[in-house]
């Protein structure tokens, strides 16, 4: 590695030439590495920076009605409803919220012109469909500006002379420049875009490489036609609700950890406080709404989202939560009490997870899967819901796709015995899942802007 380091420029540019595109790592915890770093100082002169890009242009969202409603059922309803309420006008009724069931119609004001691709890391296969869809994308829509992360920019620069980057420490530029994001990988790089977000998070299009996933609706062979149509403004969104936590220390003050202070942080599935290296459980106050609800012992405690209801919390004990379902899911880690179970609040709920005085170690705290930092005695970790979603692209009507996700991915309430059935069911429901065409069926509802 120092051999490079030491080359001349034009020497080293040469011999990077030369380099297999395995030989260069893309991974996002590599810029400690020299040869990293001096590439970067190469190649970064030529990047073009973010800040001449437009802000990106305004858009609608529009309630669908949800589908897959018995019509019939929906017209008697509605019918003996009128004739109660002719009867007794008094009568205190509780509408439904919101009939969309969390699903959106994308309406773009203006054509979109700016597109973040994010792929996964040291991964061939994404290095080839990121390659062919820019490509693709410049070829057919040459107003569109696209970026890329430094770490993959900095790499493809001479293949893509043409692409944007956004300099560190202007996180703050992905929202408001970026009028869309294509995501190449499996959740986890779903996850790391929210990531990259602090407040609005612009409409996300995610691409499966043939793994699979609950957030990833497309299959990368259909990524041109998936795009016409995200440009077109021809898709459908689930918002799915993040929350928002910060740590503290026994005295309010936000905790230091490695030299840096504590901010906000955003999960998009969940927010964990657990003992991690320490034999002892945890003990937790938790108050919501700053009332007392419970003293818990137990490894540790999570606090999810509906989307983050069949990830960790799944595997800890809790319930399968329908993403439209806004809500908010606590869930203890092998508890000590067996009566001490999981329990859905509503998202407008305010949690104080304070780390016991009497407790014997210190609780690590993880967000979406990133170590955060070490809580101290007396620490506490608050959490409530953000304001600002993650609209997520659909390929089919959002209620199709939780079912069959539950049924295939998670083999839900399936036994021994279905297994034979299943196999032989396998190829009929594959046909019956693949849409010749990736058109939707809407019915409309009103609009909304979103901000």
């Amino acid at each position: 590695m120092q051999l490079f380091v030491n080359l001349r420029k034009e020497t080293f540019l040469k011999v990077a030439a030369k380099l297999p595109q395995r030989c260069i790592s893309h991974d996002r915890n590599f810029s400690r590495n020299p040869l990293y770093q001096f590439q970067r100082s190469i190649f970064t002169r030529t990047l073009k920076s973010t800040k001449t890009l437009p802000t990106k242009v305004p858009l609608e969202l529009r309630p669908i009605v949800a589908l897959g409603q018995d019509k019939q059922h929906m017209e008697h309803y509605l019918e003996r409803t009128k004739k109660l309420e002719a009867r007794i006008p008094t009568a205190i009724k509780q509408p439904s919220s919101d009939t969309s069931g969390g699903s959106y119609k994308l309406h773009w004001t203006e054509t979109p012109r700016t597109v973040l691709i994010v792929k996964k890391p040291n991964d061939q296969g994404t290095e080839k469909a990121l390659i062919d869809m820019v490509n693709w994308l410049h070829e057919n829509y040459p107003k569109m500006n696209i970026v890329l992360e430094p770490s993959v920019a900095d790499f493809m620069q001479r293949q893509f002379p043409f692409v944007y980057v956004i300099p560190e420490g202007y996180i703050h530029e992905y929202s408001r420049a970026v009028d869309f994001i294509v995501t190449l990988g499996g959740d986890g790089t779903i996850l790391h875009t929210s990531s990259l977000f602090e407040g609005p998070v612009p409409p996300i299009l995610s691409f499966s490489m043939g793994t699979l996933g609950f957030l990833i609706r497309f299959n990368i062979k259909d990524y041109q036609k998936a795009l016409d149509q995200m440009i077109a403004g021809d898709v459908s969104m689930l918002l799915r609700m993040r929350l928002l936590c910060s740590v503290h220390s026994s005295n309010g003050e936000r905790i230091v950890w490695n030299g840096v202070k504590t901010g906000d942080y955003l999960a998009m599935n969940e927010v964990n406080i657990h003992r991690g290296r320490y034999p002892h459980l945890a003990q937790i106050e938790i108050n919501v709404n700053g009332q007392h609800l419970t003293h818990g012992v137990s490894d540790g405690i999570l606090v999810a989202t509906p989307t983050g209801s069949t990830a960790y919390s799944l595997s800890a004990g809790g319930p399968i939560v329908h993403p439209s379902v806004k809500s908010i899911l606590l869930t203890p880690i092998c508890p000590r009490s067996l009566s001490f179970r999981p329990v859905l609040l509503p998202t407008d709920t305010s949690l104080k997870l304070k780390l016991s005085d009497s407790c014997r170690g210190n609780s690590d705290i993880t967000v979406d899967g990133r170590e955060i930092c070490m809580m101290p005695k007396g620490g506490y970790l608050n959490v409530c819901m953000s304001p600002y979603p993650v609209p997520c692209v659909n390929r089919l009507g959002e209620a199709s796709d939780w079912v069959r996700d539950i049924n295939e991915l998670l083999k839900w309430n399936q036994n021994f015995g279905q297994k034979s059935s299943l196999l032989q069911n396998d190829e009929t429901e594959s046909e019956k899942f693949e849409e010749p065409s990736l058109g939707f069926h809407y019915t409309i509802e009103g609009s909304k802007r979103l901000q």
